[in-house]
């Protein structure tokens, strides 16, 4: 049996996994091109953790670790119930996030602003049109995304853009940046990752930044905006903007976090395979410092990094993003 040393979750090359990625669903109100395929079927919802299972989840996770949850799915805010389940893991003494589309966020803000200590919502574009493409939805949908993000920054909580590039929005960049300003909260671009056949051409970073570099100015920022591996700059005109891209040499060197699907399976590296199903773990005999061990051992087998494979084999809304 492994011994857990001061009860902390690290891997097998030292690094400490305090950051859980909580995926509750994998239904989303939108069908963006980069994440879901038209006419896949959801899981039902006894395949989901339920909230009682997800509480005592993180609860061992806390008592392992773990110092941040985020609430990702799919799309969280379309699961009944969510302002309970925030405040539920909230009051564990976690700091809290939500990753949402924006859609529906500004009429869920008043319950959820004292349980949250951050949010992202995704924006892809600021035009109607291209808006529309990449998601799927209607383009009137994109002004309720943009006011929950306005809404949020007015009422305090740290909230970040988080855009997806591909081909289709790569030339809206100094838009997206403008209107991130114009709030103002940061913005991070993405990188579009391969999920199956919904293959993208892809748009290359290098490229990405020196444009945006020619156009606004980037000046390398130490200072980091939340837990995950975006490198920050800000522009001449003092926007901030982030950059995630995984396909570059050190994006897994400090990698600090694990993740929980929608069906309950602990996922070690987004890319990459290999999952332990905890949901069975949960609705087994076993008792918590049990189900504590075989997570701690499963932890042990965290890859170093995700190498030059490219490929998901699952759709993004099931895992999380």
């Amino acid at each position: 049996m492994l011994i857990v040393i001061n009860e902390k979750l690290t891997d097998s090359y030292g690094r400490s996994l305090y950051y859980l990625r909580l995926s509750i669903t994998d239904r989303c109100q939108f069908s963006c091109s980069y994440c879901r395929s038209e006419g896949m079927e959801f899981l039902p919802k006894e395949e989901l953790l339920s909230y009682e299972e997800i509480k005592r989840l993180t609860k061992l996770f806390k008592s392992m670790g773990t110092r941040k949850v985020r609430i990702t799915g799919g799309e969280p805010l379309v699961r009944q119930g969510v302002e309970r389940l925030v405040s539920m893991l909230h009051e564990l003494g976690l700091r809290t996030a939500l990753t949402t589309n924006g859609f529906v966020l500004k009429k869920f803000l008043p319950e959820l602003k004292d349980s949250l200590d951050s949010i992202n919502i995704s924006l892809d574009s600021v035009h109607a049109e291209t808006f529309e493409k990449i998601s799927g939805m209607p383009r009137a949908f994109m002004r309720s995304v943009m006011d929950s993000i306005i809404a949020s920054e007015k009422m305090r909580i740290k909230t970040k853009i988080n855009t997806v590039v591909i081909k289709e929005n790569a030339y809206e960049i100094n838009d997206l940046i403008d209107f991130a300003k114009s709030i103002p909260v940061p913005i991070r671009f993405i990188e579009y990752m391969k999920v199956g056949e919904n293959e993208k051409e892809p748009v290359f970073f290098d490229a990405l930044k020196e444009k945006v570099a020619k156009s606004k100015g980037l000046i390398k920022m130490n200072e980091k905006f939340g837990d995950g591996p975006a490198e920050y700059y800000k522009t001449g005109d003092g926007s901030v903007v982030g950059f995630i891209s995984y396909s570059q040499p050190h994006f897994c060197d400090k990698c600090n976090r694990l993740r929980i699907t929608p069906d309950g399976m602990l996922r070690l590296c987004l890319i990459l395979g290999g999952e332990l199903n905890v949901k069975e773990l949960l609705r087994s005999d076993l008792n918590d410092e049990e189900i504590k061990d075989k997570m701690a051992n499963f932890v042990k087998l965290k890859p170093f990094s995700h190498g030059t494979y490219r490929a998901l084999g699952k759709k993004m809304n099931s895992i999380g993003g």
